[in-house]
């Protein structure tokens, strides 16, 4: 029985890998061509992020540390931005989304990079901190509301907190012409890394999804925040289904074939620096 499962596993995983890769669309050009008079300008994180993070999403934070200060320009144009002249909600989203990973990769440098091991040791690291950011002074935790408040819940496969458990951080900046495209792109992939957003166990009936839509069920069901947090610790059915808009469909026919019960994966906090940086 134990061999049996070990192969539907590795041909239901492997399956499942083709077919995400197979859907992926690589972007050709991380910024937009048209609209650049007045879509914010985020190259200089777009080369940052190319030069130091790797496919897998890891960071190279002693490269990073090394370009501190063109990390820093480009927040300094955060702090005196506009969002809400931005010319549609597909730039403004894109402003939030790099805004928090931007000031949380400086947040790393500062405070958790050979200094300790997780964004979790730091007392406050996502609501105390304060961040100069559009004429204001918000936390990561405020930066990202600005974002989830447009209502897509893609936003959750964009963000990164730093940590191995989170959708990971791409290598490229989020841009308004290419928004929809990217998220996708995010969400495929996150649910496609058996590590981070979910896997199966199909010879306990059992699928496994990350807890980031348990803790923003509300956002992804637009259900009341309290009703559906109580419905994620008693059931994942519901966002499952939600999951299900971007995985395979052959793979969303053999989960509700299967009837699989949902459980939740162990968050893993632990910095996402390169290998060879821990």
């Amino acid at each position: 029985m134990r061999i049996l499962t070990r192969i539907l596993l590795a041909g239901l995983s492997a399956l499942f890998f083709v077919a995400c890769t197979k859907n992926t669309t690589e972007p050709t050009s991380t910024q937009p061509t048209k609209n650049t008079a007045t879509a914010f300008n985020h190259r200089a994180f777009d080369e940052l992020l190319s030069q130091h993070v790797n496919k897998e999403g890891w960071v190279n934070y002693e490269g990073l540390k090394k370009d501190r200060e063109k990390l820093n320009q480009y927040l300094a144009t955060l702090a005196t931005a506009k969002p809400q002249e931005l010319p549609d909600d597909a730039e403004r989203l894109a402003f939030w989304i790099n805004s928090y990973n931007a000031f949380t990769l400086a947040d790393v440098l500062d405070d958790v990079y050979g200094k300790v091991k997780s964004v979790q040791d730091v007392k406050g690291f996502f609501n105390a901190k304060k961040h100069k950011i559009a004429w204001e002074g918000l936390t990561l935790d405020e930066i990202e509301k600005r974002g989830r408040d447009m209502k897509d819940p893609r936003i959750h496969f964009a963000v990164n907190c730093a940590s191995k458990g989170c959708p990971k951080l791409q290598t490229f900046a989020y841009n308004g012409a290419q928004l929809d495209l990217h998220l996708t792109k995010a969400a495929r992939e996150f649910l496609g890394d058996s590590g981070r957003g979910m896997s199966f166990d199909p010879g306990r009936n059992l699928i496994y999804l990350s807890p980031i839509f348990k803790w923003y069920a509300a956002d992804f069901t637009g259900s009341n925040a309290v009703v559906a947090r109580v419905k994620a610790e008693a059931s994942g059915t519901e966002l499952l289904e939600v999951a299900k808009q971007y995985i395979p469909s052959n793979v969303a026919q053999f989960i509700a074939e299967k009837k699989m019960e949902v459980k939740w994966m162990e968050y893993d906090w632990s910095l996402n620096a390169q290998e060879t940086q821990k």
